[in-house]
Protein backbone atom coordinates (compact mmCIF):
# COMPACT_ATOMS: atom_id res chain seq x y z
CA UNK A 1 0.00 0.00 0.00
CA UNK A 2 2.89 2.35 0.83
CA UNK A 3 4.38 1.76 -2.62
CA UNK A 4 1.02 2.61 -4.17
CA UNK A 5 0.88 5.93 -2.34
CA UNK A 6 4.46 6.75 -3.33
CA UNK A 7 3.93 5.95 -7.00
CA UNK A 8 0.81 8.15 -7.09
CA UNK A 9 2.52 11.16 -5.50
CA UNK A 10 0.63 10.65 -2.24
CA UNK A 11 3.88 10.91 -0.36
CA UNK A 12 2.57 12.32 2.89
CA UNK A 13 0.08 9.47 3.09
CA UNK A 14 2.91 7.02 2.38
CA UNK A 15 5.02 8.56 5.16
CA UNK A 16 2.13 8.44 7.64
CA UNK A 17 1.58 4.80 6.80
CA UNK A 18 5.28 4.08 7.19
CA UNK A 19 5.30 5.70 10.64
CA UNK A 20 2.56 3.29 11.73
CA UNK A 21 4.39 0.15 10.62
CA UNK A 22 6.14 -1.64 13.51
CA UNK A 23 8.82 -2.60 12.70
CA UNK A 24 9.73 -1.06 9.35
CA UNK A 25 11.97 -2.95 6.94
CA UNK A 26 14.20 -1.85 4.06
CA UNK A 27 11.38 -2.42 1.55
CA UNK A 28 9.08 0.13 3.19
CA UNK A 29 11.94 2.65 3.62
CA UNK A 30 13.03 2.22 0.00
CA UNK A 31 9.53 2.65 -1.37
CA UNK A 32 9.22 6.05 0.30
CA UNK A 33 12.72 7.13 -0.79
CA UNK A 34 11.93 6.09 -4.37
CA UNK A 35 8.67 8.02 -4.28
CA UNK A 36 10.34 11.25 -3.14
CA UNK A 37 13.06 10.77 -5.77
CA UNK A 38 10.52 10.19 -8.53
CA UNK A 39 8.83 13.51 -7.78
CA UNK A 40 12.13 15.37 -7.28
CA UNK A 41 11.65 16.01 -3.56
CA UNK A 42 15.35 15.60 -2.89
CA UNK A 43 15.52 17.11 0.59
CA UNK A 44 12.85 14.66 1.70
CA UNK A 45 14.94 11.81 0.24
CA UNK A 46 17.76 12.70 2.64
CA UNK A 47 15.38 13.11 5.57
CA UNK A 48 13.92 9.64 5.08
CA UNK A 49 17.39 8.16 4.56
CA UNK A 50 18.54 9.77 7.82
CA UNK A 51 15.49 8.38 9.63
CA UNK A 52 16.24 4.97 8.17
CA UNK A 53 19.78 5.04 9.55
CA UNK A 54 18.58 6.23 12.96
CA UNK A 55 16.07 3.38 13.07
CA UNK A 56 18.90 0.88 12.80
CA UNK A 57 17.74 -0.47 9.43
CA UNK A 58 20.69 -1.14 7.13
CA UNK A 59 20.45 0.42 3.63
CA UNK A 60 20.86 -1.91 0.67
CA UNK A 61 22.10 -1.36 -2.88
CA UNK A 62 18.77 0.08 -4.04
CA UNK A 63 18.76 2.57 -1.16
CA UNK A 64 22.22 3.89 -2.04
CA UNK A 65 21.41 4.07 -5.77
CA UNK A 66 18.34 6.21 -5.07
CA UNK A 67 19.97 8.53 -2.53
CA UNK A 68 23.02 9.00 -4.77
CA UNK A 69 20.67 9.99 -7.60
CA UNK A 70 19.28 12.71 -5.34
CA UNK A 71 22.86 13.85 -4.62
CA UNK A 72 23.58 13.98 -8.35
CA UNK A 73 20.46 16.05 -9.03
CA UNK A 74 21.53 18.57 -6.38
CA UNK A 75 25.25 18.34 -7.29
CA UNK A 76 25.78 17.81 -3.57
CA UNK A 77 29.40 16.64 -3.49
CA UNK A 78 29.82 16.68 0.29
CA UNK A 79 26.76 14.49 0.82
CA UNK A 80 27.90 12.27 -2.03
CA UNK A 81 31.34 11.73 -0.49
CA UNK A 82 29.71 10.84 2.80
CA UNK A 83 27.52 8.27 1.06
CA UNK A 84 30.54 6.92 -0.81
CA UNK A 85 32.17 6.19 2.54
CA UNK A 86 29.09 4.27 3.69
CA UNK A 87 29.00 2.33 0.39
CA UNK A 88 32.61 1.19 0.92
CA UNK A 89 31.99 0.35 4.56
CA UNK A 90 29.01 -1.87 3.69
CA UNK A 91 30.77 -3.51 0.74
CA UNK A 92 28.51 -2.29 -2.06
CA UNK A 93 31.23 -0.51 -4.06
CA UNK A 94 31.58 -3.36 -6.57
CA UNK A 95 27.90 -3.32 -7.56
CA UNK A 96 27.41 -1.93 -11.07
CA UNK A 97 24.28 0.05 -10.20
CA UNK A 98 25.78 1.64 -7.09
CA UNK A 99 29.00 2.39 -8.98
CA UNK A 100 27.03 3.99 -11.80
CA UNK A 101 25.13 6.16 -9.34
CA UNK A 102 28.45 7.16 -7.74
CA UNK A 103 30.14 8.09 -11.01
CA UNK A 104 27.07 10.05 -12.09
CA UNK A 105 27.05 11.92 -8.77
CA UNK A 106 30.74 12.83 -9.06
CA UNK A 107 30.36 13.89 -12.71
CA UNK A 108 27.37 16.13 -11.99
CA UNK A 109 29.31 17.66 -9.10
CA UNK A 110 32.20 18.47 -11.45
CA UNK A 111 34.61 15.88 -10.02
CA UNK A 112 35.39 14.09 -13.28
CA UNK A 113 38.59 12.48 -11.98
CA UNK A 114 36.71 10.56 -9.26
CA UNK A 115 34.00 9.65 -11.75
CA UNK A 116 36.56 8.13 -14.13
CA UNK A 117 38.28 6.21 -11.33
CA UNK A 118 35.00 4.56 -10.36
CA UNK A 119 34.19 3.77 -13.98
CA UNK A 120 37.57 2.14 -14.59
CA UNK A 121 37.32 -0.10 -11.52
CA UNK A 122 33.71 -1.17 -12.13
CA UNK A 123 34.13 -4.90 -12.90
CA UNK A 124 31.01 -5.46 -15.00
CA UNK A 125 29.94 -2.31 -16.80
CA UNK A 126 26.52 -2.19 -18.45
CA UNK A 127 24.85 0.17 -20.93
CA UNK A 128 23.78 2.51 -18.13
CA UNK A 129 27.30 2.89 -16.74
CA UNK A 130 28.75 3.53 -20.23
CA UNK A 131 26.02 6.11 -20.88
CA UNK A 132 26.59 7.85 -17.54
CA UNK A 133 30.34 8.12 -18.19
CA UNK A 134 29.90 9.52 -21.71
CA UNK A 135 27.33 12.06 -20.59
CA UNK A 136 29.31 12.97 -17.46
CA UNK A 137 32.40 13.79 -19.51
CA UNK A 138 30.34 15.80 -22.01
CA UNK A 139 28.60 17.81 -19.28
CA UNK A 140 32.01 18.89 -18.02
CA UNK A 141 33.30 19.87 -21.46
CA UNK A 142 35.37 16.76 -22.23
CA UNK A 143 33.80 15.92 -25.59
CA UNK A 144 36.77 14.13 -27.14
CA UNK A 145 37.21 12.01 -24.02
CA UNK A 146 33.47 11.19 -24.12
CA UNK A 147 33.74 10.03 -27.73
CA UNK A 148 36.84 8.00 -26.87
CA UNK A 149 34.79 6.19 -24.22
CA UNK A 150 32.07 5.59 -26.80
CA UNK A 151 34.56 3.98 -29.19
CA UNK A 152 35.23 1.43 -26.47
CA UNK A 153 31.53 0.49 -26.25
CA UNK A 154 31.57 -1.14 -29.68
CA UNK A 155 32.57 -4.41 -28.07
CA UNK A 156 29.18 -4.48 -26.30
CA UNK A 157 27.04 -3.26 -29.25
CA UNK A 158 25.97 0.27 -28.16
CA UNK A 159 22.25 0.84 -27.74
CA UNK A 160 19.99 3.84 -28.35
CA UNK A 161 20.68 5.27 -24.89
CA UNK A 162 24.45 5.29 -25.44
CA UNK A 163 24.05 6.90 -28.86
CA UNK A 164 21.80 9.55 -27.33
CA UNK A 165 24.59 10.37 -24.88
CA UNK A 166 27.02 10.64 -27.81
CA UNK A 167 24.73 13.08 -29.62
CA UNK A 168 24.42 15.05 -26.36
CA UNK A 169 28.23 15.21 -26.13
CA UNK A 170 28.55 16.48 -29.69
CA UNK A 171 25.74 19.00 -29.20
CA UNK A 172 27.07 20.53 -26.00
CA UNK A 173 30.66 20.69 -27.21
CA UNK A 174 30.06 22.02 -30.74
CA UNK A 175 31.12 18.89 -32.63
CA UNK A 176 28.37 19.18 -35.23
CA UNK A 177 29.94 17.23 -38.08
CA UNK A 178 30.89 14.36 -35.78
CA UNK A 179 27.40 14.40 -34.31
CA UNK A 180 25.80 14.20 -37.74
CA UNK A 181 28.15 11.36 -38.64
CA UNK A 182 27.08 9.36 -35.61
CA UNK A 183 23.41 10.17 -36.20
CA UNK A 184 23.61 9.00 -39.83
CA UNK A 185 25.39 5.82 -38.71
CA UNK A 186 22.82 4.78 -36.13
CA UNK A 187 20.61 2.71 -38.39
CA UNK A 188 23.18 1.66 -40.99
CA UNK A 189 26.11 0.79 -38.75
CA UNK A 190 24.66 0.22 -35.28
CA UNK A 191 21.19 -1.01 -36.35
CA UNK A 192 19.47 1.27 -33.87
CA UNK A 193 15.95 2.55 -34.52
CA UNK A 194 15.91 6.34 -34.41
CA UNK A 195 13.35 7.98 -32.16
CA UNK A 196 12.15 11.53 -31.53
CA UNK A 197 14.76 12.15 -28.83
CA UNK A 198 17.61 11.49 -31.27
CA UNK A 199 16.10 13.92 -33.76
CA UNK A 200 15.64 16.54 -31.03
CA UNK A 201 19.30 16.20 -30.08
CA UNK A 202 20.34 16.89 -33.68
CA UNK A 203 18.09 19.98 -33.81
CA UNK A 204 19.70 21.20 -30.59
CA UNK A 205 23.15 20.54 -32.03
CA UNK A 206 22.46 22.48 -35.23
CA UNK A 207 20.72 25.33 -33.38
CA UNK A 208 23.54 25.78 -30.87
CA UNK A 209 26.02 26.12 -33.71
CA UNK A 210 23.94 28.73 -35.56
CA UNK A 211 22.90 26.46 -38.43
CA UNK A 212 19.30 27.57 -38.01
CA UNK A 213 17.97 27.06 -41.55
CA UNK A 214 19.41 23.56 -41.54
CA UNK A 215 17.82 22.88 -38.16
CA UNK A 216 14.41 24.13 -39.31
CA UNK A 217 14.53 22.02 -42.48
CA UNK A 218 15.62 19.03 -40.39
CA UNK A 219 12.53 19.37 -38.18
CA UNK A 220 10.18 19.76 -41.15
CA UNK A 221 11.65 16.66 -42.84
CA UNK A 222 11.47 14.44 -39.77
CA UNK A 223 9.70 11.11 -40.40
CA UNK A 224 8.08 11.28 -36.95
CA UNK A 225 6.21 14.09 -35.21
CA UNK A 226 8.74 16.49 -33.67
CA UNK A 227 8.82 16.90 -29.91
CA UNK A 228 7.97 20.31 -28.53
CA UNK A 229 11.53 20.30 -27.18
CA UNK A 230 12.88 20.25 -30.74
CA UNK A 231 11.06 23.48 -31.59
CA UNK A 232 12.14 24.96 -28.26
CA UNK A 233 15.79 24.17 -29.07
CA UNK A 234 15.43 25.94 -32.42
CA UNK A 235 13.71 28.90 -30.76
CA UNK A 236 16.59 29.20 -28.30
CA UNK A 237 19.02 29.17 -31.23
CA UNK A 238 17.02 31.90 -32.95
CA UNK A 239 17.33 34.07 -29.87
CA UNK A 240 21.05 33.41 -29.49
CA UNK A 241 21.77 34.30 -33.12
CA UNK A 242 19.07 37.03 -33.32
CA UNK A 243 17.08 35.60 -36.19
CA UNK A 244 13.84 37.40 -35.34
CA UNK A 245 11.93 36.34 -38.44
CA UNK A 246 12.50 32.64 -37.81
CA UNK A 247 11.96 33.19 -34.08
CA UNK A 248 8.42 34.44 -34.62
CA UNK A 249 7.70 31.56 -36.97
CA UNK A 250 8.97 28.96 -34.54
CA UNK A 251 7.23 30.57 -31.54
CA UNK A 252 3.96 30.43 -33.45
CA UNK A 253 4.53 26.73 -34.14
CA UNK A 254 5.12 26.01 -30.44
CA UNK A 255 1.93 27.90 -29.59
CA UNK A 256 0.04 25.67 -32.03
CA UNK A 257 1.56 22.56 -30.47
CA UNK A 258 0.63 23.84 -27.02
CA UNK A 259 -3.01 23.44 -28.03
CA UNK A 260 -2.38 19.69 -27.88
CA UNK A 261 0.48 19.62 -25.40
CA UNK A 262 0.19 22.17 -22.53
CA UNK A 263 3.86 21.74 -21.60
CA UNK A 264 4.62 23.73 -24.76
CA UNK A 265 3.60 26.92 -22.95
CA UNK A 266 6.02 26.17 -20.12
CA UNK A 267 8.86 25.53 -22.55
CA UNK A 268 8.11 28.68 -24.51
CA UNK A 269 7.87 30.73 -21.32
CA UNK A 270 11.21 29.41 -20.09
CA UNK A 271 12.92 30.32 -23.36
CA UNK A 272 11.43 33.82 -23.32
CA UNK A 273 12.33 34.28 -19.65
CA UNK A 274 15.97 33.40 -20.28
CA UNK A 275 16.10 36.25 -22.80
CA UNK A 276 14.33 38.72 -20.54
CA UNK A 277 11.08 38.95 -22.53
CA UNK A 278 8.88 39.07 -19.44
CA UNK A 279 5.85 40.48 -21.24
CA UNK A 280 5.82 37.43 -23.49
CA UNK A 281 6.14 35.20 -20.42
CA UNK A 282 3.15 36.91 -18.82
CA UNK A 283 1.12 36.58 -22.01
CA UNK A 284 1.88 32.87 -22.41
CA UNK A 285 1.23 32.09 -18.74
CA UNK A 286 -2.08 33.96 -18.92
CA UNK A 287 -3.12 31.82 -21.89
CA UNK A 288 -2.01 28.70 -20.07
CA UNK A 289 -4.06 29.68 -17.03
CA UNK A 290 -7.13 30.35 -19.14
CA UNK A 291 -6.89 26.96 -20.79
CA UNK A 292 -6.55 25.26 -17.42
CA UNK A 293 -9.68 27.06 -16.18
CA UNK A 294 -11.57 26.07 -19.34
CA UNK A 295 -10.65 22.42 -18.85
CA UNK A 296 -11.68 22.50 -15.22
CA UNK A 297 -15.00 24.06 -16.18
CA UNK A 298 -15.75 21.38 -18.73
Amino acid sequence: MGSGYSLNNQLEEAKELLDKIPPKNYISWNSLITGYLEYEKFDEVFEVFSDMLLSGEQPNKSTFSSVLCACASLASLERGKNLHGKVIKLGFHSDVFVDTALLDMYAKSGNVESSEKIFKRTPKRNEISWTAMIQGLAENGFAEEALAVFERTKSIAPNELILLAVLFACSHCGLVDKGLHYFNSMEKVYHIQLNARHYTCVVDMLSRSGRLSEAEKFILDMPCEPEVQAWAALLSGCKTYRNERMEERVAEKISELAEKHPEGYTLLSNVYASAGRWLDVLHKKTNEGKRTEEKQGM
